[in-house]
């Protein structure tokens, strides 16, 4: 089997996920723009791949009426994830997030904290600036076989480097409704790779 035959499988499936248009010409990426390259989104059709750091540095849980910073404990995040950009502007994709907690080290237990599923929805504003929206899916978390659900904003900016490479930052806010309600502050920091 071609080794590119799972890439042209999820080609194929994420039109069907979006088939609504969002304008008339949408997704025409060979039409001139009054953007720089560096700026411009990959255009309709293309895919990219990411990878981004984060860490939490406050978390507010409003069903224990309590608060944790930073301070209290340093978890690193990994999150790699594709995209495709359905349209010019619009990327539908999914994150794999591993999270690790750095310090202070546990006496027991797994230092691996979090692994969630994030699909999502982005968007490019205009010039380097985009938007998403993320469902969060998390099976494991606090280091045990524990579901979590929850919703995320993501805001930020990508600068190209390269050609096909963009460092991006970015600030999310998470939102966890289940089983409790917490609204947490990550900074993010990352590269995406045109495919």
């Amino acid at each position: 089997m071609p080794r590119s035959s799972p890439m042209k499988t999820l080609l194929a499936i994420l039109p069907a996920l979006a088939p609504i248009p969002l304008t008339a010409g949408a997704g025409r990426a060979s039409e001139p723009e009054e953007v720089t390259q560096a700026e411009a989104a990959p255009g309709a059709g293309k895919v990219v791949q990411t990878d981004t750091f984060g860490m939490n540095v406050a978390t507010w849980n409003f069903t224990k009426g309590s608060t944790a910073t930073v301070a209290d404990a340093q978890v690193l995040s990994e999150f790699v994830g594709v995209h495709y950009y359905e349209w010019k502007d619009v990327r539908l994709g999914m994150n794999l997030q591993f999270s690790e907690q750095l310090a202070p080290q546990l006496q027991a237990g797994n230092p691996f904290r979090i692994f969630a599923f994030l699909p999502q929805v982005g968007w490019n504003i205009g010039g380097p600036f985009f938007v998403a929206g993320t469902l969060t899916i998390a099976p494991f978390t606090n280091g045990v076989w524990s579901w979590v659900l929850g919703v995320q904003a993501i805001g930020g900016a990508a600068w190209e480097v390269a050609k096909g490479v963009k460092v991006t930052t970015a600030v999310e806010v998470p939102y966890n409704f289940y089983p409790a309600q917490t609204l947490g502050l990550t900074p993010l920091l990352g590269a995406s790779f045109r495919l």
